[in-house]
């Protein structure tokens, strides 16, 4: 049994709601409902810049900041990606890659003339964490510009177009770049596995590295911010006895000590840090709802509503009295509402959904928990369509969630909504090895992927026996990245308990995807799974291509063809593998997509043939 604070959970009561609103959603509908990521204040505070796909494409918007009607400001048909705006007011940083290659190049979005400049210029380069000089004459980005998968950090000027490296990778690859705000610092993180990261502080006049806290071989430390007297550096940290993510200060010194401020039983971390006071915005994360505050140096702090839900971002105006954030919960998308610090009111600045929509089409899943194999407490949403009977009667999927290290929150998910709406009750587990339980949870499935948490899953699939909702012959499993990777698992391994599967940009075989992915993954491969020499005989059990043989459920594969996490062959070799067994096997692989499906018409594909294919293979025919 892992420790894990899921242990002073208690389930919720597990009821079918009564909705008279209630009813089976349409996809097209559902989809056009907009989605958002990332937000920045413009210099005035007049304005947000944050990313929308209410075009079927990720591009940069603005909404002013008391509400009013968003404007586009790029017109793309790749993905967009927002930084920050330039001290100036000028410019608008941001990143676009090609077609899902995870290798960005850096833009300037002109602000007066609303033209567009790349800036690197690059192919099949990534660029990340890139941040202005306070000076607003030149940028600062970790970037793989010497040799594939390392990531030193570039100085960049925008006049001359010089990009000269100012901090080597040699003791680590970089990331988290924040300059201090006067300019003359530069904190970041370093990593050499992105599993355990330590902090450094780069002096600009003079080039000398502070190590703040060093690379160990069993924390992670990811700087936020500084506070604004220039002295000390903001990490979200659990490089402490808990093992627990938590808020810390950390002084401009060699081997600093940590200075916990919101240290807990649940993981906390870092949101921003306000450019006027000595204060911060962070989150709890409670099994998946996180809890916002705002707090000060002195320990006074606030809770800010709605109190459950998620935050994807957050970002204090430049004045500092107001903050932005982007929120979700379970029956609603993600929205940008701005609190007022003074008045403590909370306005809603954008609407998400789209005619015919609202919140009583769609379910709030209930939080359970359940025992695994050996008693550990396994922290989950489970989702049941509203007006049904504990009959024993209706289908189920089993959704396990990417990463591993990622976890599955009381966030915005329309694909579980809509299959939910057509009478699939869906539990979504944060299995062994999910973020949010504990650095020892999120541990446990190194030499142990693909047995651990598939257990944990198995587990689930007893859980919902007991609920009174479901048939225990209509259980599907359905997930994607690493919940891809576990759905060939499950039906590899455990293949008497699930009547389908469909495995979106999974992995199939460990050798093959350590060989063709990008360098960053290996080193992660490594971490978790050892060396493909010397622990071969995991690498194979732990590999569903070598036991293709034992699938029995139908099965539907979906890919992108330009994937550098999961790479397409992987989809490929397990089609293959598994009609040699007589296995009914459905691919698709988007042509113009990498890890996951961004453009619109993708995305209501993907889940058009998912919902055909369950519907024939596990539940009743809807209109999809």
């Amino acid at each position: 049994m892992i420790p894990t604070p899921a242990a002073k959970l208690a389930s919720d009561s597990i009821t079918s709601p009564s909705s008279p609103a209630y009813r089976p959603l349409d996809i097209d509908t559902l989809y056009y409902t907009r989605s958002m990521f990332t937000l920045r204040w413009s210099v005035d505070g007049e304005h947000i810049y944050f990313e929308m796909n209410i075009t079927g494409r990720y591009n940069i918007w603005h909404v002013p900041s008391q509400g009013g009607w968003p404007v586009q400001l790029t017109v793309s048909d790749e993905r967009n990606d927002l930084a920050d705006p330039s001290p100036d007011g000028h410019h608008i940083l941001y990143s676009q890659d090609s077609q899902g290659d995870e290798k960005p190049n850096l833009y300037l979005l002109d602000l007066t003339e609303y033209t567009t400049k790349n800036i690197t210029r690059t192919q099949k380069i990534g660029h990340r964490d890139m941040k202005w000089n306070p000076d607003g004459k030149s940028l600062y980005y970790a970037a793989e510009r010497d040799i594939p998968g390392t990531y030193p950090i570039f100085h960049h000027d925008l006049a001359t177009g010089t990009v000269k490296k100012i901090i080597s990778s040699d003791t680590g690859d970089c990331e988290a770049l924040e300059p201090s705000p006067d300019g003359k610092k530069l904190a970041f993180s370093r990593t050499r596995n992105y599993q355990y990261t330590g902090v450094s502080v780069d002096d600009m006049e003079t080039g000398g590295e502070t190590v703040l806290a060093p690379i160990d071989d069993r924390s992670t430390s990811i700087v936020g911010g500084w506070t604004r007297d220039n002295k000390r550096v903001y990490v979200t940290s659990n490089a402490n006895d808990k093992g627990i993510d938590a808020v810390a200060l950390l002084d401009h010194k060699q081997n600093s000590e940590f200075q916990w401020l919101t240290l807990q039983d649940w993981d906390s971390s870092l949101v921003d840090v306000s450019p006027t006071e000595d204060r911060y915005a962070y989150v709890v994360n409670q099994a998946g709802n996180l809890h916002l505050y705002i707090r000060d140096l002195k320990g006074e702090q606030e809770e800010i509503p709605p109190g459950h839900g998620v935050i994807r971002a957050g970002r204090f105006s430049p004045d500092g009295k107001q903050l932005a954030i982007i929120h979700a919960s379970g029956d609603s998308p993600h929205d940008i509402w701005v609190y007022d610090l003074k008045a403590r009111t909370l306005k809603q600045i954008t609407y998400s959904l789209v005619g015919g929509l609202n919140q009583d089409n769609f379910i709030q899943p209930h939080l359970i928990v359940y025992p695994a194999q050996d008693q550990t407490p396994i922290s989950s949403f489970l989702y049941i369509p509203a007006n049904i009977k504990p009959d024993r009667s209706h289908p189920a999927i089993v959704y396990p969630h990417g990463g591993p290290q990622w976890q599955h929150f009381n966030s915005w998910y329309p694909n579980i909504q809509y299959l939910t709406s057509h009478g699939y009750v869906v539990i979504a587990p944060n299995y062994r090895g999910s973020t949010g339980f504990g650095r020892e949870y999120m541990e446990s499935l190194r030499k142990d992927a693909g047995r651990g948490d598939l257990n944990d899953l198995v587990a689930a699939v007893d859980y919902l026996k007991t609920t009174g909702y479901v048939e225990p012959k209509k259980i599907a499993i359905m997930g994607g990245s690493w919940g891809g990777y576990l759905t060939l698992m499950a039906l590899t391994k455990t293949p008497e308990i699930w009547a389908a599967g469909v495995g979106i940009v999974p992995l199939a075989n460990w050798f093959t995807a350590h060989e063709n992915e990008d360098p960053v993954l290996q080193k992660n491969d490594e971490w978790l799974m050892g060396n493909p020499i010397t622990d071969r005989e995991l690498w194979r059990d732990r590999s569903p291509i070598f036991f293709a043989d034992q699938i029995r459920a139908p099965l539907l594969l979906l890919a992108g063809q330009h994937d550098i996490r999961c790479p397409v062959e992987e989809t490929q070799q397990m089609a293959e593998a598994a009609r040699k067994n007589g296995v009914t096997v459905e691919v698709k692989i988007y042509e113009n997509e990498g890890h996951g499906f961004v453009r619109r018409e993708n995305e209501i594909d993907s889940i058009k043939r998912a919902a055909r294919f369950l519907d024939r293979h596990v539940g009743q025919p809807s209109a999809a």
